[in-house]
This record gives structure tokens, C-alpha cells and sequence, in this order.
């Protein structure tokens, strides 16, 4: 094991965690060219990491998903219960690595990244300046708001006769939009699981994660949910029940055709530390259903959402925020409690609401 003696220099202390000799260079090497972070440590097993753990306060851990002996998901449970400190997983997303990635997500960790890889499509400093941002961020949640999430497969999906109500958007009068960033995977994971047949219309989820990471969440969680999930796509047809994904920087926009409801979807890359693509999104739902509208904040860390909100309210719409103190980024409702004094909700009480609001 190596390790960096730590200066008191305020720099953010980083534990990686690697098998590969190699993939532990080129990590610190990445992580190194932020002045304000600081690889603090080397670690090549599960052994080694929770050695260091014990000896030396680290403020992230970023936690290869396969490795000999003890594995990632066995590191990550025994440093949530003996030594909690934020977790980035490190990824290939090849085989059964997107399923363990996600799995890690439900004991702790707060996001992942792919292993850097060198593709020749010119993309290796983005995913550079992703896993520093990525890393700033996880720095900063609570992780004493970490924990287990017990979620078990549907036993079934929406019933036949259920799902043949579901094929015309005709009866759609209600709409939910569910926003989140920095720690919205755990969120979602405990909120989607139990929502139930929603006969008064869909659920529109925006989180602030790229296309393809999203695409693979929304694979993982299907099974979980009695819900039909999808990622959101331009022009489709509205449908009671289903649920549906949004990536970062992509707006959606509601509009009637006919008796159908339809939603419009583009990336919209919006160059404001005050608004995003969620706000677009809001301000639509809120002129097309009103009063009829449910917009949900859970965990994030930015000012994205604040616009829309107030749209809301003043379309006479609603919103919820998740409780801070179990968000493992509470800014974002902590935010808008302050601005708007709205009602918070544990996430299963947040189900719940979703479930009557829909009935």
C-alpha cells in the first residue's frame, strides 16, 4: 500500500482502491491534476483498504468493483458499517459489473464511474473532468444519511386488465416529476419500488446523470418496480402508469394531441449556474396541468429547479421535497424548504403521496 502523508494542505483526502497497480496510477494521475484534490492513499485489496480506513481519515473512497478475494460489494458493506466515508465505485459496466455497480448503491455508495480507458474517440479528458466533478461532489454529502436499501423484485406487474387502460393516454389528468442529482440513486431506489398502479397518469423522472449511465439504472430497477420503466423519448405518447427516465440536459414539453397527451423531448444544455433542463420541463407541466401537477425534489446539490418550482406554485401546483436529513446531498431541499416553506417527506411517505395523488 502507498501512502501520501497528508499535509493539512484542505485538499480532499482520497483512498483509491484498485487491484491493478496500473488503474491506481492512472486514477491519481487524474485526480492529481485538480489542485484541490489529494490521493492520500493506495490500496490493491479489500484488506489493504480497510487497513488504511482504520488508521487514517479520508474524506472519498473510490472502490474498484471487481477484485480478488474480497470484493467491491464486501469492502463497501464492511467500510458503510466500521469506517463510513463516501464511495465511488469504479466500474468496466462489462458482464455482471453494471448490476454489482447498482447493487453497491443500494448498501452506501453515492455514484460511480467507468474505469478510464483510452478509446481513441478523443473522450479520455472528459471522463477525467467527470471523475474529478464526480469526486468533488461525493465529498460533500452526509454519509451518515447511507443506508441499506431493501428493495425485492415485483412479484408481478401492473395487472392485464389494469395494463388495458394503460395503452391511451386518454385519462390522463395528473402529472409527477420527480428531480434529483448528486445521491438521486438512492433516493429513486427507495421510491420507485413502491409506487403502485397509477390510473390518474404518469411519472416523469429527471436526475442529473448522462444518457448511457441512466439507460443502464433504469435496466437495473425494472425488475424492481410494478411499473413499466423507459427512458423518455422524443414524441411519445403519454401513459398512465408508466414511468419515465430523463437524463441530464434533456427538457421535456407536454402538449395535447387530440385526446392523447404527447411529450417532447431535446437536450437543451442550458449555461446557467441557476437553471437547468428541469426547469424547462417544469415550466411546461406547470402551464399544461396547473393544479393538477406534483413536482417531487429529492437529493441534489445545485440551484437547478428553483425556477420551475416557483411556476408551479403559482400555477397553484405542488411540491414535495425529500427530508434533508435522509438525502445524502440535502442541499436541493434544504434550498427550496428555505425559498418556498414546502412540506418534506421521508421516501416512502413520498410513495405513498404519489400513489393517492394518481388514484
Amino acid at each position: 500500500m502507498s501512502i501520501v502523508s497528508s499535509n493539512g494542505n484542505g485538499r480532499i483526502k482520497v483512498l483509491v482502491v484498485d487491484d491493478s497497480p496500473m488503474m491506481c496510477k492512472a486514477i491519481e494521475k487524474i485526480l492529481n491534476e485538480d489542485e484541490q484534490i489529494e490521493v492520500a492513499a493506495r490500496a490493491l485489496s479489500g484488506k489493504e483498504a480497510l487497513n488504511a480506513l482504520s488508521n487514517k481519515k479520508f474524506d472519498v473512497c473510490t472502490l474498484d468493483v471487481h477484485m480478488p478475494g474480497m470484493n467491491g460489494l464486501s469492502v463497501l458493506k464492511n467500510i458503510m458499517v466500521k469506517f463510513p466515508v463516501p464511495t465511488l465505485m469504479v466500474s468496466a459496466f462489462t458482464g455482471d459489473g453494471s448490476k454489482i455497480t447498482f447493487e453497491a448503491l443500494r448498501f452506501g455508495a453515492v455514484d460511480f464511474f467507468k474505469k478510464p480507458a483510452r478509446s481513441g474517440d478523443g473522450k479520455m479528458e472528459e471522463q477525467a473532468s467527470s471523475l474529478r466533478n464526480k469526486l468533488k461532489r461525493a465529498s460533500k454529502v452526509q454519509v451518515r444519511a447511507a443506508r441499506y436499501l431493501r428493495v425485492s423484485p415485483a412479484v408481478s406487474r401492473v395487472s392485464k386488465e389494469k395494463d388495458s387502460l394503460d395503452r391511451s393516454s386518454e385519462g390522463i389528468n395528473r402529472l409527477c416529476i420527480i428531480y434529483g442529482s448528486t445521491g438521486a440513486y438512492s433516493s429513486i431506489l427507495s421510491i420507485v419500488p413502491f409506487l403502485s398502479y397509477l390510473p390518474g397518469g404518469p411519472v416523469v423522472v429527471s436526475m442529473g446523470i448522462g444518457e448511457e449511465n441512466l439507460s443502464a439504472f433504469v435496466d437495473y430497477l425494472q425488475p424492481y418496480s410494478l411499473c413499466p420503466l423507459s427512458m423518455a423519448t422524443d414524441g411519445v405518447e403519454l401513459l398512465p402508469s408508466h414511468i419515465y427516465f430523463l437524463p441530464v440536459n434533456h427538457a421535456a414539453h407536454f402538449d395535447r394531441a387530440g385526446k392523447t397527451w404527447e411529450m417532447a423531448v431535446k437536450e437543451r444544455p442550458i449555461e446557467s449556474s441557476r437553471e437547468g433542463a428541469i426547469d424547462l420541463t417544469l415550466l411546461s407541466a406547470s402551464e399544461s396541468f396547473g393544479r393538477e401537477l406534483l413536482s417531487i425534489f429529492v437529493s441534489g446539490d445545485c440551484n437547478y429547479g428553483l425556477t420551475g418550482a416557483k411556476e408551479v406554485l403559482r400555477n397553484k401546483g405542488n411540491v414535495l421535497v425529500q427530508k434533508p436529513a435522509g438525502c445524502l446531498a440535502p442541499f436541493n431541499p434544504e434550498l427550496f424548504i428555505k425559498e418556498f416553506n414546502v412540506p418534506w417527506a421521508e421516501p416512502g411517505e413520498i410513495s405513498k403521496k404519489v400513489n393517492d395523488w394518481m388514484k
